[in-house]
């Protein structure tokens, strides 16, 4: 099946100072990133660690929030996981910057934060999409070209297939739900019929 590919947006919203710091240094990455012409580039580093190294891994995650761990500690530690990767020289002094000022622990907040940032620079918007069956490309292709002209926007695909739906799909864009499934439409018919007294589903 052929979607677009997205971070993991599982991550709950950061909420209070923690949103705040995490904005701060995501508009500040993003504006080093647009001026060095690797905003997409830094945008999937910072995917690729939030989600393949620390969403798997509790245990980086506590070590990077560690108050009984030293900057100095961790610092090798970095330069080391990414010494032979081929990360961006910004994206490593980032990283550094995150160590020097004790904020590692923020780096799946700035991720989401960043992306978020990204899209709207690029008048795009994440959209959730579950279908019954699987959608062939002629279908996606058709399904991103009608949210397109609803929306005056990119949409970018997240296409995930649930059988339970029977048929139909159900689109999420944002905190918006358009459930077009069949289980819906039958879910409405049995509450219409059963507060119409009929037991008949």
């Amino acid at each position: 099946m052929a979607t677009t590919a997205t971070p993991d947006d599982t991550l709950p919203e950061a909420t209070g100072n923690k949103a705040r710091l995490a904005r701060v240094y995501a508009e500040a990455l993003l504006a080093a990133a647009t001026k060095s012409q690797l905003a997409d580039t830094v945008g999937e580093e910072l995917a690729s660690v939030a989600d393949g190294i620390l969403k798997p891994n509790p245990g980086i995650v506590a070590f990077f929030n560690s108050a009984a761990v030293g900057r100095n500690a961790k610092l090798p530690i970095l330069e080391q996981a990414f010494k032979d990767v081929g990360a961006s020289e910004l994206f490593k002094k980032f990283l550094g910057v995150l160590n020097q000022n004790n904020r590692l622990g923020l780096l799946r907040d700035i991720s989401a934060t960043y992306h978020t940032l990204r899209d709207m620079q690029g008048n795009r918007v994440r959209v959730k999409v579950r279908t019954a069956s699987e959608l062939n490309d002629a279908q996606i292709d058709s399904l991103r070209s009608t949210l397109a002209t609803t929306l005056n926007q990119e949409p970018m695909l997240q296409i995930t297939v649930d059988p339970e739906l029977l048929g139909g799909l159900v689109v999420q864009i944002g905190d918006r739900v358009y459930d077009t499934s069949v289980k819906s439409r039958l879910e409405t018919l049995r509450t219409h019929l059963m507060t119409s007294g009929s037991h008949v589903l």
